[in-house]
């Protein structure tokens, strides 16, 4: 009997250190347990961010298609009522930009756009917006979608909840020691320069301003007494830190969960009452020390078999999710039973079938989409190019019935005037002939346009061929918006130097030089002539064709002009131009 109470401190010491090592042993395999819902977290909410993203650029781009002929009012009622556009902030390029716009790039049409921001997130990582803009021509307007990760992933937070009441919970409670409290948290890094005052905070709002307690914790407030950062960040992992809670003697362990290389804090907290302990090891004190040993050997046993089996689906079910995020789609874990990891791979894989069955039925409907745009544009580029035919055979017609009436004009002047105005007509027709005659509706090679408009003037005024032309420029497409004005420009110069330039010339020549620099075309007429007799600018408002050129150039390129003597009247144009 004394021999029993002199070895029963020896007892309990051995008893509470058991307890300790197996918490700790537990708390180790725990570690990985929180690796694989990390994994599982992440893949869930790339997932389910990326089909979001998809079903809105969907969603817009058959709104785009669908609105070809509708109202600006009627597309804005769609936009907004769509729900599932609603997911996200939207607005428009006619509205003033609220704070959450002020990061987005509105330039960058038809893919998303991912942008951090100033502002901190829950984990203290800067905040990620998400944008994507359309536009839609038949209105003039951009469509804009904002969205954060929280709005794309929805699923989230069930989810992790659903982990927690799976992984978390069972394996870390215990029936015999009730007031068991384990917390997952993130420490704000600016705590750096408080590291040795207590990181528990009372009061909620300051609390947020040090760290943050996740869905998966047991409890609101971190388990940590009158710790520091630290004595957290120095604790040992399988060694329990011994200290007191509001007058009680407790043990926590401190697991850090974080990963340096992205400088944050992630520790897991797990405290236990170290009365709770002694008691439970009071009442154990009255079985037999063999009874005490072979359970002991019991539950070894247990665990290790437990630990075995779960093991073998953990790494199961991870060798899916790599296989996974390397791009097989029709893969699953087919792990199976009434356990914890038995019910998350069973998610995992309705998971995978669900997601799967999306990206088929979203890839349908794309390629039906993807024909009705094809079809809907065949007929329109069909469309446009009689439309072009019919301008031009409008514009031969009418080129034709001037030189009708200028052969009946007996008057030099009206002829003058007659001339000049087919000259400028065919600029037009030849224009809408080039587009025509291209493969491409939208565009004409104006490398060619400018040949062909040069050479006809040289018919006109340079019958016997005595002027030397020289064209420098490289092959360049451009629409027909900005064509016709630099068109009509060079029409203009090109005849002047040909009417007025060469006389008493005995070797005439004409320099024109296109080129593009900084989304601006270059255009400069160099001829060899007596050049002008007096300032471009006094003289550019005397006669009508210089009064056009200098009104196009102002008012339609949103450029200037330049003449200059240098042997000869040399005009360099330049205007706004965009390569196709």
């Amino acid at each position: 009997m004394i021999r029993a109470i002199l070895t029963l401190p020896k007892i309990q010491a051995k008893n509470e250190k058991e307890v300790v090592d197996y918490v700790s042993r537990t708390l180790g395999i725990i570690t990985n347990q929180f690796a694989m819902t990390g994994k599982s977290i992440k893949m869930q909410a790339q997932l389910e961010m990326d089909l979001n993203r998809q079903k809105i650029a969907l969603e817009l781009l058959t709104l785009k298609s669908k609105s070809q002929n509708k109202s600006l009012e009627e597309v804005l009622e769609r936009f907004s009522q769509n729900k599932v556009l609603s997911l996200c902030n939207q607005t428009t390029s006619l509205e003033s930009q609220t704070q959450r716009f002020h990061y987005n790039q509105k330039d960058v049409l038809n893919q998303w756009l991912e942008v951090e921001s100033s502002q901190l997130n829950k984990t203290y990582k800067n905040k990620k917006y998400y944008f994507y803009n359309t536009f839609f021509p038949a209105q003039n307007i951009t469509l804009s979608m904002a969205c954060t990760r929280q709005e794309l992933n929805k699923g989230h937070g069930p989810f992790e909840k659903s982990l927690k009441a799976h992984i978390h919970t069972k394996l870390l409670e215990d029936s015999t020691l009730p007031s068991t409290q384990t917390a997952l948290f993130w420490v704000n890094n600016r705590m750096k320069s408080q590291m040795d005052e207590p990181l528990y905070m009372q009061n909620e709002q300051r609390r947020k301003e040090r760290y943050t307690v996740s869905l998966l914790s047991n409890v609101r407030n971190i388990p940590t007494g009158n710790l520091s950062l630290q004595n957290i960040l120095n604790a040992k992992q399988n060694e329990p830190i011994e200290h007191e809670i509001e007058g009680r003697r407790v043990l926590t362990w401190i697991i850090n969960l974080s990963n340096n290389a992205k400088g944050q804090y992630f520790f897991l907290a797990h405290t236990i009452d170290k009365k709770e302990i002694q008691q439970r090891n009071n009442a154990g004190l009255s079985f037999l020390l063999t009874e005490t040993l072979i359970a002991i050997g019991l539950s070894f046993l247990i665990i290790l078999f437990l630990f075995k089996k779960a093991f073998t689906k953990v790494d199961t079910i991870t060798k899916t999710a790599l296989l996974v995020n390397q791009g097989s789609k029709n893969i699953r874990s087919h792990v199976k039973g009434e356990d914890d990891i038995g019910i998350l791979g069973q998610a995992f894989d309705s998971m995978l079938d669900r997601f799967e069955n999306s990206i088929q039925t979203l890839d349908k409907k794309v390629e039906e989409k993807t024909k009705e745009i094809s079809k809907s544009l065949k007929e329109k580029e069909i469309l446009l190019k009689e439309i072009h035919h019919r301008v031009k055979n409008n514009l031969a017609l009418t080129i034709g019935l001037l030189e009708l009436q200028e052969e009946e004009v007996q008057d030099s002047k009206t002829k003058k005037v007659l001339i000049e105005i087919q000259e400028r007509i065919f600029t037009m027709e030849l224009l809408h002939r080039k587009l025509y005659e291209s493969s491409n509706i939208n565009d004409i090679p104006f490398k060619e346009y400018v040949i062909d408009l040069v050479q006809a003037i040289a018919r006109t005024y340079d019958m016997n061929k005595e002027v030397k032309v020289d064209i420098v420029m490289n092959a360049l497409q451009m629409n027909i918006e900005k064509a016709m004005p630099f068109g009509l420009v060079l029409n203009e110069l090109v005849t002047n130097a040909f009417k007025y330039a060469f006389k008493e010339n005995p070797s005439p020549t004409l320099l024109i030089s296109i080129c593009e620099e900084n989304e601006q075309l270059i255009m400069t007429i160099h001829d060899n002539g007596k050049g002008l007799q007096k300032s471009f600018e006094e003289i550019q408002n005397n006669t009508l064709g210089l009064k056009l050129m200098s009104t196009i150039v102002r008012h339609q390129l949103f450029g200037k002009i330049v003449y200059e003597y240098d042997k000869g009247a040399k005009f360099t144009i330049t205007g706004e131009f965009q390569n196709a």
